[in-house]
């Protein structure tokens, strides 16, 4: 599964750190999202799944979502 934070659209209401601190963080400049592990492991599957759905501000978009096999998350500060 890859996911993609697209920074430009975060409102910096932390909810993807309270999910999963230790994938997901807030940049000290702004309070944006930030990706603390870009593949972190198979465990916190659930819990990373779980900030991308719980993101009052829709800024996760998630692929290939049914190969668990691996786990890939980047930023990108362009517009979706």
């Amino acid at each position: 599964m890859r996911v993609t934070a697209f920074r430009n659209r975060c409102i910096a209401s932390g909810s993807c750190v309270l999910a999963c601190a230790q994938v997901f963080g807030q940049r000290d400049s702004d309070g944006t999202v930030e990706i603390l592990q870009e593949q972190p492991p198979l465990e916190l599957l659930q819990k990373v799944r779980y900030a991308v759905e719980s993101c009052p501000a829709q800024v996760f978009v998630a692929e290939d979502e049914g190969n668990i096999s691996e786990l890939t998350l980047t930023t990108n500060d362009q517009d979706m």
